[in-house]
């Protein structure tokens, strides 16, 4: 037996999508042992009952007796006589392509610590307790390379298997490490005496060193911002895929999903399209978290019970804020323009405002009920809650604009971000719900409090159209052009008649996917799934609907739907497109421009 808490893990089946994992623990005064998973990683508010692909769990003394293991609940197990040690192991069955769980297959396995570590709970609750990782390239993955951001103190080679050898302060550390071994093209490139070590998944076209030079002034701006990362190496660790996006942010890296196509090839010429532009800004987004969420945390998240939900309402400022400053950075780094950021804010309201479940529901109770509604939507959603990532951007916006105006431009976020870090993350203090009334008062003396009641305990909108004025902008609404249209820009081509449904060919018509509440076509009694056959005596599809329905001239229409076999009619009222669309205009470019720079008087 182990001197110290010890995970062993290896890739035991490709094919059949199985890590084996042994734990030792060493001999101690604690007779009884339990054992726990985490049922949700944080970054990630649903529960995810990773302890579903746990199989084969088994105890064995030093003396290599069987033990018996008793299950609690879903996610437990006690094991008695424990006092001389025990060697645990089990089987991860890893076959969930995502940025938060376990996957094995022939190109690369990926863990997070949540899917994969058993917690050892009489070692790990109440005191911090130095854990060893043994991660082992066998056979099977040879050939494979090693990243984590985990600390690796030494590799030991052996009869053609490595052996990489971690060490982490507690198990809070050991899960906050992703690891990718397996097929993957890594550069690394330095900024301000931080060491970024940018991965991909598999064999891959990319132009790895172009997205390095990309990301370096993006780091660079959260780095000078924030005066420094407490960590001397930092990882984006992507995972290549056909169809696929996510980010979930760790202390010293992040986890990444990503389209591979969609990345930019070698040889290709240097514009930005709008899919990299994506990627830029989820790398960005996701390292601003190292600071506002790793560190600069709700104080519920200091130290979180990672078996059961943990509410809180201030997601809008952690999700919120980053959400505001992953696009902004871009403007300020000059990969886009200021008319490209100006098209981002316009796509961004453009998405509040064709959400009718902002007028039902606050931003702190998005926050708060994070993990029954916001992550378990459905094709209902958008008429019953709000984004607390979407809009939380927008009062973001909102409150730099008028952290400005009330300070004659001597304040504004970017002072905000410095005191939050200042005060709360570097001493590891828990925010509370008042954290930004409390901080504009005291290192401001600006009194805050009777915007953000507004903002996010009512559901009112906010007067964008006046306060983007004094950044030299002008917001412009318009109906959609088409189904696609995400809005941000301007448009000569516009419907004219609204339907309030989005919908996708099937079959012989179209069918609904999602319904705006009080629209034409809930109005007539359509519901979601139905697929609508014809718009008076034409067949429709995803071509001429719109087109047919801007054509009426009469008061209403005869629409035919079907629905689980059997046939709809019923009559829709023509009434005029809703102006839901935004755009703004840049009205003084110079004013613009210092705004995206950041500029506050001295």
């Amino acid at each position: 037996m182990t001197d110290a808490l010890t995970y062993h893990i290896v890739p035991e089946n490709l094919t059949e999508h199985v890590f084996n994992v042994k734990i030792s623990i060493p001999a101690s005064q604690h007779d009884v042992i339990h054992l726990s998973l985490p049922a949700w990683i944080p970054g990630s508010y649903m529960i995810r009952d990773f302890c579903k692909n746990i199989h084969q769990l088994e105890a064995l003394s030093p003396s290599s007796q069987q033990l018996p293991i008793n299950q609690i609940d879903k996610q437990t197990w006690r094991v008695e006589n424990a006092a001389a040690g025990l060697e645990i192991t089990y089987q991860v069955y890893a076959f969930d392509l995502s940025v938060r769980g376990a996957y094995l297959f022939d190109e690369y396995g990926f863990f997070n610590g949540t899917s994969t570590f058993l917690e050892v709970n009489e070692f790990t609750a109440h005191s911090k307790a130095p854990i060893s990782v043994e991660i082992v390239n066998n056979q099977l993955s040879k050939h494979w390379q090693l990243c984590t951001s985990l600390k690796q103190e030494s590799v030991v080679e052996f009869e053609g298997n490595a052996t990489h050898y971690f060490t982490c302060e507690d198990y809070q550390e050991l899960i906050d490490h992703p690891v990718l071994i397996g097929v993957v093209e890594k550069h690394t490139f330095e900024v301000a005496g931080t060491r970024f070590h940018l991965v991909f998944s598999g064999n891959t076209e990319t132009d790895v060193e172009r997205i390095c030079n990309d990301l370096k002034p993006l780091c660079k701006h959260h780095l000078d911002l924030f005066n420094g990362l407490p960590e001397k190496d930092y990882w984006f660790i992507t995972l290549l895929c056909e169809d696929g996006f996510g980010g979930l942010e760790h202390r010293a890296s992040t986890a990444l999903m990503f389209p591979r196509f969609h990345l930019p090839m070698r040889f290709e010429s240097d514009i930005i399209p709008t899919q990299y532009e994506q990627f830029l800004s989820l790398c960005s987004h996701e390292l601003f978290h190292a600071w506002n969420v790793k560190r600069i945390k709700p104080e519920i998240m200091i130290s979180p019970d990672l078996s059961s939900e943990q509410h809180m309402e201030q997601l809008w400022i952690y999700e919120g804020f980053t959400s505001l400053y992953d696009d902004l950075s871009l403007a300020r780094t000059k990969l886009i323009n200021a008319q490209r950021y100006a098209e981002i804010l316009g796509e961004n309201v453009t998405r509040m405002n064709r959400t009718q479940g902002r007028h039902k529901q606050t931003i702190t109770q998005s926050s708060f009920d994070a993990w029954s509604k916001f992550y378990k939507q459905d094709a209902g959603s958008h008429n019953h809650i709000v984004s607390y990532y979407n809009k939380g951007a927008i009062i973001a916006l909102a409150l730099d604009i008028t952290l400005r105006q009330l300070s004659n431009n001597r304040y504004s976020i970017d002072q905000l971000m410095q005191l939050l870090w200042t005060n709360y993350g570097l001493k590891n203090i828990g925010t509370q719900n008042d954290v930004i009334q409390t901080i504009c008062k005291e290192h401001f003396n600006i009194d805050i409090s009777g915007f953000l009641n507004i903002a996010i305990y009512t559901t009112m909108d906010l007067p964008l159209d006046t306060m983007v004025q004094s950044i030299g902008l002008k917001l412009n609404l318009r109906s959609r052009a088409s189904i696609d249209d995400k809005g941000g820009r301007a448009s000569t081509e516009t419907v004219k008649h609204a339907l309030g449904a989005t919908y996708k060919d099937q079959g012989s018509g179209v069918v609904l996917q999602t319904m705006h509440d009080g629209s034409p076509i809930v109005q007539a009694g359509a519901q979601i799934g139905d697929v609508m056959i014809a718009l008076g005596q034409w067949q429709v599809n995803s071509g001429n609907l719109q087109r047919l329905l801007d054509n009426q001239q009469s008061e209403s229409v005869a629409i035919t739907l079907l629905r689980q076999g059997r046939i709809i009619r019923s009559t829709l009222t023509i009434r005029p497109a809703i102006n839901d669309t935004v755009y703004f205009t840049i009205e003084d470019s110079i004013l613009f421009d210092a705004w995206i720079q950041g500029s506050v008087s001295s």
